[in-house]
């Protein structure tokens, strides 16, 4: 009885003492607490090439400074320091202040992967600072947060989604039995739309096969899959309007079967819409303006235009972006990644590692070249971060929530160097430290 009591008292004092801290937020002015905020492109450089020395690597671009030279910092950190191992990064997914990227090794042999993981990177201090161990074999492949407390991770060669929690870094659930080689993955309405290549290398007789590929939608909040829908042959990249509509680009089998643009509708989870392409697409990003930029075949890499509200092409094969406005000689092909502000940022690997890979900066009113950024051994994958000074993140789990001030209020008046939730750093921890926890909420 006592305990229950002395446990009563300690919650109602947190209680009080939060409520405290939201008062005195309101008498304080808005320049209290004000941190410093990055705008960064975080790029993956891709390329593994033992023969080469060169391996899977991290390159950050500050996107407030103005040279672009002095903009890039390259291969800040690399993912494996053994070449041979031949460590894959093939996604990459930002929360807060972390970056979230999955890897495995892939043996030169053919056997299946090992050392299937996600790496944690802190953005602020470009380190890596945790992993989550996938089973080994699984190559996870794309990653969505769910909430604060949980994400997906599609893993190809297991058939898998995998569900992990993210506080505690494992692994606590298999959605298993509808997959097929999942790849993307996207959320809308509280689904999760994942898309199935379904393709199985024979290495006998020496070429791919294809089976019917798919989209299998799950509900985040039970992780029950609620339908598979049949789509063209190897679907690829999907992504959604934030509204209603999951778009899947399916790529065909590189020969005889051609790509298509396949429109879902996130409420009933029917295809209203498909459209064949006579070609097989590259890489897409989809604007504010639900307009669909894709990449053309390898014989003409220009972009393509596809308007998804009205269901019709804005530039199709015939009309393509085929050069910047004011820079013909830079080549308008390679990745695709729309910025916050508008513009659409294009990754030109070299899978070579002759070193010639890019970033470059599109505005897309007039396909002007607005910037462009040397970049790491084939910088393919692209996304983008703001990150604001997170010592108020005291769990450091890439976001400042209650969490964190229930934490801090633990260490109330306690002194010294180094304590973590002394907040602004004068070696106490008082009501300020909280007021500055709860402004980051």
């Amino acid at each position: 009885m006592n305990k229950f009591f002395s446990t009563q008292r300690h919650f109602s004092c947190y209680s009080f003492l939060l409520i405290g801290v939201l008062l005195f937020i309101l008498t304080i002015g808005p320049a209290f607490g004000q941190t410093e905020v990055q705008d960064l492109a975080v790029v993956i450089n891709a390329l593994t090439h033992p023969d080469l020395g060169i391996t899977a690597s991290l390159s950050i671009i500050d996107l407030m400074e103005p040279n672009e030279n002095r903009a890039v910092d390259n291969e800040i950190l690399h993912f494996s320091n053994q070449v041979l191992q031949r460590r894959r990064a093939v996604g990459l997914s930002i929360r807060g202040h972390l970056a979230y990227i999955p890897t495995f090794n892939l043996p030169v042999t053919g056997a299946p992967s090992n050392g299937d993981n996600i790496f944690i990177v802190n953005l602020e201090d470009r380190e890596i600072v945790g992993e989550i161990p996938i089973q080994e074999g699984a190559t996870p492949q794309q990653v969505v947060f769910i909430n604060d407390q949980k994400l997906y991770v599609t893993c190809a060669a297991a058939h898998e989604v995998h569900v992990v929690d993210i506080p505690n870094r494992n692994v606590t659930k298999l959605i298993t039995g509808f997959f097929n080689k999942p790849t993307g993955i996207t959320l809308l309405n509280g689904k999760a739309y994942v898309s199935n290549p379904a393709w199985e290398w024979d290495p006998e007789a020496g070429r791919t096969t294809y089976y019917q590929s798919s989209v299998t939608v799950i509900d985040t909040a039970t992780d029950a899959v609620l339908k598979s829908i049949p789509v063209p042959t190897n679907a690829s990249e999907i992504l959604n309007d934030g509204e209603s509509t999951v778009i899947v680009k399916t790529v065909g089998n590189y020969n005889d079967v051609l790509g298509h643009l396949v429109l879902i509708d996130a409420t009933t989870d029917e295809v209203v819409e498909t459209v064949k392409l006579g070609f097989t697409p590259g890489s897409a990003a989809l604007n504010s303006e639900k307009q669909l930029f894709m990449q053309g075949s390898w014989q003409n890499p220009g972009l393509l235009i596809y308007d998804v509200a009205a269901q019709g092409w804005i530039r199709d094969e015939d009309d393509t972006i085929a050069n910047f406005s004011n820079d013909a000689d830079a080549a308008v092909s390679g990745g695709l990644t729309f910025a916050p502000d508008g513009n659409l940022y294009i990754t030109q690997p070299d899978w070579g590692g002759g070193g010639q890979d890019y970033v470059r900066v599109m505005d897309v009113m007039d396909a002007s070249l607005l910037k462009t950024y040397r970049a790491g051994p084939a910088a393919s994958i692209l996304a983008f971060a703001q990150v604001i000074s997170r010592r108020e993140d005291i769990n450091n789990d890439g976001v400042v929530n209650i969490s964190d001030l229930v934490i801090a209020a633990r260490f109330l008046g306690d002194q010294g160097a180094g304590i973590v939730a002394d907040v602004n750093g004068d070696e106490v921890v008082n009501i300020l430290d909280l007021v500055l926890i709860s402004r980051a909420l």
